[in-house]
């Protein structure tokens, strides 16, 4: 676990359903904050982060009693892209410590969120 790159990598949201904020990260979803604010759901994100890798620390994460990311259950996946597009992937996973595909999972879940953040700002 990169607690890092699960903080740098996290995203928040409006549900419209629930009517609250979420924050989560695509490379660990089972920590996020939610909160009325966007303010209070980083802060509680980053709250259970901090408490979830603390028990990762200490063994005591059930999935993670050893040290390491357990198996997501991922499938392969191949493609062909421009070369300054492999360049800009590979320079943003060494700089989280991550996957290229983890990257890729981010970019997804950014595009996700993408167009709540453009009706919020028209």
């Amino acid at each position: 676990m990169n607690k890092k790159a699960i903080a740098e990598t996290a995203l928040c949201r409006y549900d419209e359903k629930e009517q609250c904020y979420i924050v989560e990260s695509p490379l660990f979803d089972r920590v996020m904050g939610v909160g009325d604010t966007e303010e209070e759901a980083w802060k509680i994100f980053d709250e259970v982060l901090t408490e979830t890798y603390v028990a990762y620390l200490e063994g005591k994460l059930v999935g993670y009693e050893k040290r390491g990311r357990p198996a997501k259950g991922n499938v392969e996946f191949h493609a062909q892209v421009k070369p300054e597009v492999r360049e800009k992937i590979t320079a943003k996973a060494r700089e989280l410590g991550i996957s290229q595909g983890e990257v890729i999972a981010y970019l997804n879940a950014a595009a996700e969120v993408l167009p709540d953040l453009q009706r919020r700002y028209e």
